[in-house]
């Protein structure tokens, strides 16, 4: 699996009012971001670690500015990203910030073609969502179906005011979809979803094995986290499926901010987290028959 699910390639100058925020933002919703801020540190040699998240992102978003036509740097990072694009099959999200067609087209005017996503600096919110729904197209549709609140400042834009992700497997093989029909009868007491939604939904992710692999985890836990709190209360078991899902796709940050505020239980925190390390039971053998 590539460490990265998507580059940002962009110009210094659009860092601080829209490239900062939007790659926090992401990364609150645990996509796995390359961004410079976040991966590069004194000593690293530029061109030797650019190259390297080059290769291992499953997407490229260039956020296209007229400071990006002017720089020389974000040219050898359009140059890595279209290589990948053509051999690699590696999706480009081109994101104009502030650009008119005719300047994009002048610069390249293959980009002018490709499907973009407009932004403004104060459009960040709807940028991020969107963003997601095209990288983490399950991870999208699993904060939408758990009622989850995302981050305050993205808020103000609701999941069902985006369109869905086109389904990628019209035809999952039949274990899988055995293994999606006994995740759903787990959760269908805290995700109201029809099983066939939820098939569909899977059916739109990139890789849907992986993505039942987190919630058969995710499933594992939270038997043995309600085991431990010793109790069958359905609020407690909704509270304790959102933290699990926090925990389980990297998002812990948001997990300690709601436990400052006293919007989730510690019992409830503590539990998932001891569920989580007991997830994959430990096997031990006494005796060995060769």
């Amino acid at each position: 699996m590539t460490p990265w699910d998507i580059f940002i390639s962009h110009a210094s100058d659009d860092k601080e009012a829209f490239v900062d925020p939007l790659a926090r933002r992401l990364r609150q919703l645990a996509v796995r971001v390359w961004y410079d801020k976040f991966v590069l540190i004194p000593g690293d040699r530029l061109s030797e670690k650019i190259a390297e998240g080059l290769a291992k992102s499953r997407y490229g978003l260039l956020v296209i500015s007229p400071a990006f036509i002017s720089k020389k740097w974000t040219r050898y990072e359009l140059s890595g990203l279209i290589n990948r694009f053509v051999e690699d099959n590696t999706r480009l999200i081109p994101l104009w910030l502030g650009i008119t067609r005719a300047e994009v087209v002048a610069f390249n005017p293959a980009l002018a073609d490709l499907l973009s996503i407009h932004a403004n600096k104060d459009n960040i919110e709807a940028c991020t969502l969107e963003i997601l729904r095209i990288v983490r197209p399950q991870l999208y549709e699993n904060v939408s179906l758990l009622g989850m609140q995302l981050p305050d400042e993205i808020k103000k834009v609701r999941p069902k005011d985006l369109k869905e992700g086109p389904i990628r497997h019209h035809d999952l093989p039949a274990a899988l979809l055995v293994r999606i029909q006994n995740i759903w009868f787990s959760i269908r007491d805290v995700v109201s979803v029809p099983l066939e939604k939820t098939i569909e939904n899977f059916q739109r992710d990139l890789r849907p094995e992986s993505e039942v692999e987190i919630w058969e985890r995710i499933i594992s836990a939270a038997n043995a986290a309600m085991a431990r709190l010793k109790t069958n209360d359905s609020a407690t078991r909704q509270q304790l499926f959102k933290v699990l899902f926090l925990l389980a796709t990297g998002t812990s940050q948001s997990v300690t901010e709601r436990l400052r505020s006293g919007d989730i239980d510690t019992a409830i925190v503590e539990a998932a987290r001891y569920g989580l390390n007991k997830a994959v039971p430990v096997v031990t053998v006494s005796d060995v028959d060769v």
